[in-house]
């Protein structure tokens, strides 16, 4: 018997045409990854050359001009994410605003190496050079952007830890290169005459050699293919609106609400890492009674500890795929509620017995060695409890070792992945300047309720912050999900390599990934 005649619409359910099968073009994500330890090494290479430095260069520079000079890297970078996210949305690639981003932190580090040369009074040229070396750095974002888009869905938590990766790595081994130039000493060796090479700016040097690298790796390695995105055909025109066209136009609009709280989890982990940064050598000193050259030892040593289980973090995503086991929003709040046992843990409650080494200006030896509380400029040291040194330090490499490298890739991940099959560049550009705000914001924040009222109440703060952003999620937790994307015509599939696929015509809506989706 021979077969039943076809109905045309049969025939439309088994018909297909020849696409190309989207797939993460990896060795562009190692050369994103690469860029982000270019671009992070900017920050860290120079923290503690910095401000010896200055003082060589102009002797009349205050703790305070320092301070300006730190935080401008920082202004920078917060007025050239969203600026490079926008660009990159508008001319739909990151490779020349990242040209440009290279382009600026090899200026500004150039800039840098010039200072001994310059007429210009050399603390402020100094200050012009970091703001500009940050409004280079700004192009983490675009790397991070890329990362999101240039992934498939299953494959971004991976994308994404490659990236944040190269970002942890090079805030950890800028001041490990820094020390490899200590030999050099000051003032070091002429070059050509002029330039000088020493311990204060060989990292300089050091930079602008990676931001060359940079740049040749960017041309020759690195290609924008984006899996992630859903966009029409190059083919398709305004004037002859196609069926594809029309699918892309029912892209909806991501949940604003979980937009916003991926920002605010993104401020309290940079505010309370910036926070710990800032007092912790004064912390320890005062809390533990150490002295300046124990304090660097005990907190070099803790960071070198927390180096290693972040890398083993990363580890774990990108070779293990732990995004498989537990959910990317379940991973976001159990690395808050880490956080907040920590802060519980090392507080300094009334009930601990004991109270903390004291000294005043009579007390020669203590006030020469600056440990312990000083009851001449602090008005709390005699109601303040002993936090247990070695639970102090336990307690800082698990949960931060843990909870910020979870934060790092879960948070980006999921903000991605809400925002939709769609160009992010702007939008991830604002989730850099939260985390910028909160790199500003905190230090002063903390140093003034330290100064005034002791550690507990920056403790107080800090709980408060972390616990408002965990409220949030818990009140929010079912919208914390990727974008669902019903499909306008079932026939037509988008793919986002601009072919498309014909499907059976069934009322089934489509989303980012069911699966994916309902794990999370």
């Amino acid at each position: 018997m021979g077969n039943p005649k076809q109905k045309p619409s049969d025939k439309k359910s088994i018909i297909s045409i020849d696409y190309d099968e989207p797939q993460t073009d990896w060795r562009s994500i190692y050369v994103a990854a690469a860029l982000s330890f270019v671009g992070s090494a900017q920050f860290s290479l120079y923290f503690s050359a910095l401000w010896p430095y200055l003082q060589i260069l102009d002797s009349t520079s205050t703790e305070q001009f320092f301070g300006y000079i730190v935080a401008i890297y920082s202004v920078g970078q917060i007025i050239s994410s969203p600026t490079f996210g926008y660009w990159s949305n508008a001319i739909k690639q990151v490779r020349i605003p990242l040209y440009v981003g290279l382009f600026l932190m090899f200026l500004g580090n150039a800039l840098y190496i010039a200072l001994e040369l310059a007429t210009f009074p050399k603390k402020y040229l100094m200050f012009i050079c970091r703001f500009i070396t940050g409004a280079g750095s700004g192009n983490v974002t675009l790397l991070r952007t890329y990362a999101s888009t240039a992934s498939t869905f299953k494959d971004r938590p991976r994308a994404i830890a490659f990236v944040t990766c190269g970002q942890a790595l090079g805030m950890t081994c800028g001041p490990a290169l820094q020390l490899i130039f200590t030999p050099l000493g000051y003032p070091g060796f002429q070059l050509f005459h002029t330039l000088t090479i020493n311990l204060y700016t060989a990292p300089a040097y050091l930079a602008c050699a990676m931001n060359v690298f940079g740049a040749i790796a960017l041309k020759f390695l690195f290609k924008e293919n984006y899996a992630g995105i859903i966009e029409p055909s190059p083919s398709s025109s305004p004037a002859k609106p196609t069926t594809t066209t029309s699918a892309i136009a029912s892209l909806p609009m991501y949940d604003i609400t979980a937009v916003l709280i991926c920002y605010c989890t993104r401020f309290t982990q940079m505010f309370i890492n910036t926070n710990l940064e800032t007092i912790g050598s004064a912390f320890s000193m005062m809390m533990f009674n150490f002295s300046e050259t124990k304090a660097v030892t005990y907190t070099a040593a803790a960071q070198g500890c927390v180096g290693i289980f972040t890398f083993l973090t990363y580890f774990a995503y990108i070779g293990l795929k732990l995004e498989t086991y537990i959910s990317s929003r379940k991973a976001c709040m159990l690395s808050l509620v880490m956080l907040i046992i920590f802060h519980l843990v090392t507080y300094s409650w009334p009930f601990i017995p004991g109270h903390v080494e004291m000294h005043n200006s009579s007390s020669v030896i203590a006030a020469e060695l600056r440990v312990g509380c000083n009851t001449d400029k602090f008005s709390w040291c005699e109601e303040l409890a002993p936090v247990n040194v070695y639970l102090y330090y336990a307690a800082y490499i698990i949960v931060i070792g843990f909870a910020f490298p979870i934060m790092n890739i879960t948070v980006t991940t999921l903000f991605s992945k809400i925002l939709g099959p769609r160009r992010q560049g702007t939008q991830q550009g604002i989730f850099q300047v939260s985390g910028g705000v909160a790199r500003m914001v905190g230090p002063i924040a903390v140093s003034m309720l330290y100064t005034e009222f002791g550690p507990r109440m920056a403790w107080n703060m800090e709980i408060f912050v972390i616990g408002a952003t965990l409220l949030a999620w818990c009140f929010f937790y079912r919208r914390m999900i990727p974008l669902q994307i019903p499909s306008i015509d079932p026939e037509i599939c988008v793919m986002p390599t601009g072919g498309t696929k014909i499907v059976p015509n069934t009322p089934k809506p489509r989303t980012m990934s069911s699966t994916s989706a309902s794990n999370e």
